[in-house]
C-alpha cells in the first residue's frame, strides 16, 4: 500500500480478507470496511517521525489489527 503512487489507496476488509483499493473505487455498499487510507497511513508514520522502514510500521499494523478486532473484523 505505501509502495502505490495514488493517495486514495485504501486498505479494506471484506469478506474476512484485507484488500487494498482504489479508493475512489470503494462503494460503501459493498460490505466493505475501511480500515485505514494510504495517507492515514503516511500520515501516522510521519507522526511518530519515522518512515515505512522502520519498526514503527510494526506497531502501527499491531494498533490497525486491534482497530479491526474491535470493530468485530
Amino acid at each position: 500500500m505505501l509502495e502505490r503512487d495514488e493517495d486514495d489507496a485504501v486498505l479494506v476488509l471484506l469478506g474476512g480478507r484485507v484488500e487494498v483499493v482504489d479508493g475512489a473505487g470503494t462503494e460503501p455498499g459493498r460490505g466493505a470496511m475501511t480500515v485505514v487510507s494510504r495517507r492515514e497511513l503516511v500520515e501516522r508514520l510521519d507522526a511518530q517521525g519515522s518512515g515505512p522502514g522502520s519498526g514503527d510500521l510494526d506497531a502501527v499494523a499491531a494498533a490497525l489489527d486491534t482497530m479491526v478486532t474491535h470493530q468485530g473484523g
